[in-house]
């Protein structure tokens, strides 16, 4: 039996290596039931972040799919822009993250490019659903421009393709990412660009009394524990009354 499935996975590689570029905007016709899709929610943030006076900042995109059929291959390749370097792809809470033979290869010089390939091989095939495919992390040098991620060509190959078990190849819709990159100042809880006791306050208001939280959320983790709590207020206050220790930029998942 695992003979047979890796037959079958070389015979998926074969398959990704030869299959053909189709238009992005339309459902491909190989495609099963709705329009599977790659794309970057709404719902998750659409911004990434410049901690001042000097940055960098570290940003993280998180690449979502959703497929209404078994897919038993992925192929995914991105081209990115604007002001970030290029750090890692993770597949932390991703929904492939189960798969053994995931694949992360990057072409760095001129056009920057990363391919992302998975293929199950003694695991279960990918079911049906929605979530992460992976995350990718970068480094932000700046914040007067925007990042922009989108599909395409990486040779020799390699389209965005999904495939079925027959198998079949199809291209899945995409909608390019765009994001704003956005200064703070660390501890600046209200996004004045000021930092002072009115973000002491603020803080408070937001951890014991139901108040909003601060834009963004990085600026009110003042100690960088990858956590907004009642330890943050209390360095924020030494640092202002007491000369305590200088804020850090805090962490974004």
């Amino acid at each position: 039996m695992k003979g047979v499935r890796l037959i079958f996975f070389f015979v998926l590689i074969s398959w990704l290596i030869f299959s053909f570029s189709t238009t992005y905007a339309q459902q491909h016709p190989n495609d099963p039931g709705g329009p599977d899709s790659v794309f970057f929610t709404p719902n998750d943030p659409a911004e990434l972040y410049y901690p001042l006076p000097s940055g960098p900042g570290l940003g993280f995109i998180h690449i979502f799919f959703t497929n209404d059929d078994s897919v038993s291959g992925i192929s995914a390749p991105f081209i990115f822009s604007g002001p970030v370097t290029y750090d890692s792809v993770s597949f932390r809470d991703s929904r492939i993250q189960y798969l053994l033979y995931k694949t992360v290869n990057e072409d760095l010089i001129g056009q920057k490019k990363i391919l992302l390939g998975a293929i199950p091989v003694e695991e279960d095939i990918l079911g049906p659903g929605r979530g992460y495919l992976a995350t990718l992390c970068f480094s932000i040098t700046g914040y007067t421009d925007t990042v922009r991620i989108d599909t395409v060509f990486f040779p020799p190959t390699n389209h965005l393709t999904f495939v079925t078990l027959e198998p079949k190849g199809y291209t899945p819709i995409f909608t390019k990412g765009v994001f704003p990159v956005i200064p703070f100042w660390p501890g600046d809880s209200n996004h004045d660009m000021i930092v002072n006791v009115t973000d002491v306050i603020y803080l408070i208001n937001y951890l014991f009394k139901s108040g909003p939280p601060p834009y963004p959320i990085a600026a009110g983790d003042v100690n960088a524990d990858c956590t907004v709590n009642v330890t943050d207020v209390i360095y924020l206050i030494n640092y202002l009354f007491k000369g305590g220790p200088a804020l850090k930029p805090g962490c974004i998942w």
